[in-house]
């Protein structure tokens, strides 16, 4: 029985037919202009506080439906970027989480924070298209690729100027972390890709087995400053949050919380 990775992937093929058959590589290529400077997320990473929050934005998601009807990408961009977000993930998969490229390519025209491109990518094609619509950032799911995959999407975003959050969900994907590490962050995804239940244990069991020298980000069910705290302490450089602050009523003061409680200076 196919699980909703499964379906999400099986139409994501169906989208880059057809992206293929009105686009080339090419055609991205002369849509980019100048190097993609000034927005590292790694080097907030390094430079700055201990721990650093991507905030993300998204209107709806399998599991939850609609989780804010009163969607505006670019208002939820400003109110992180006023209050203390290290980046951007913007949710583009429109059949699943009603998101779209125009929400990031918006998005990028207002803040310099540097912005994650949330994508189920699949193709090389896909990573040309990020760096054209303004990405900084790309998201490889271990989970859908193989590691001759991986190894050839990093080559790409190393030569386009991307950083790369290559997700983990499982132990056995640790073995397809490239050796090349100097544009990758790894994430560790809380949310069973089958299932998408939630247990933030997950990160804490799967970072045992990582690399010291890799900047590591928890993905989801991260719900407050008690949460952040205890990433805080496992070593982790910082969370992705996406459906705490797109419930919030109030999300620029929920952010501020989260900061305070393992950034109180």
């Amino acid at each position: 029985m196919m699980n909703i990775l499964d379906e999400i992937v099986e139409h994501k093929f169906q989208e880059v037919s057809r992206l293929k058959k009105i686009f080339s590589i090419s055609d991205f290529k002369d849509q980019i202009t100048g190097e993609n400077t000034g927005h590292s997320l790694i080097t907030r990473i390094t430079d700055e506080n201990p721990f650093h929050f991507i905030c993300e934005i998204k209107k709806a998601s399998p599991s939850r439906g609609i989780i804010q009807p009163d969607f505006d990408p670019v208002r939820q961009a400003k109110m992180y970027n006023e209050n203390g977000a290290s980046a951007v993930s913007v949710l583009t998969d429109d059949k699943y989480f009603m998101g779209h490229l125009d929400h990031l390519k918006n998005v990028r025209k207002h803040i310099s924070l540097p912005i994650l491109r949330k994508e189920f990518i699949i193709d090389q094609l896909q990573i040309y298209e990020s760096r054209a619509a303004g990405a900084d950032i790309i998201l490889l799911i271990a989970r859908i690729l193989d590691k001759n995959q991986i190894d050839d999407y990093m080559d790409c975003a190393v030569e386009l100027g991307l950083e790369v959050l290559l997700e983990l969900a499982d132990v056995k994907d640790i073995d397809k972390i490239p050796l090349r590490k100097s544009n990758i962050i790894i994430g560790i995804n809380n949310r069973n890709l089958q299932t998408f239940k939630v247990n933030v244990d997950t990160s804490l069991k799967i970072k045992e087995y990582l690399p010291r020298d890799l900047p590591v980000i928890s993905e989801s069910g991260i719900k407050n400053g008690d949460d952040c705290r205890l990433l805080f302490k496992y070593g982790f450089s910082g969370a992705l949050i996406g459906e705490t602050l797109m419930k919030s009523a109030d999300p620029g003061q929920t952010l501020k919380e989260m900061i305070k409680a393992v950034n109180p200076c």
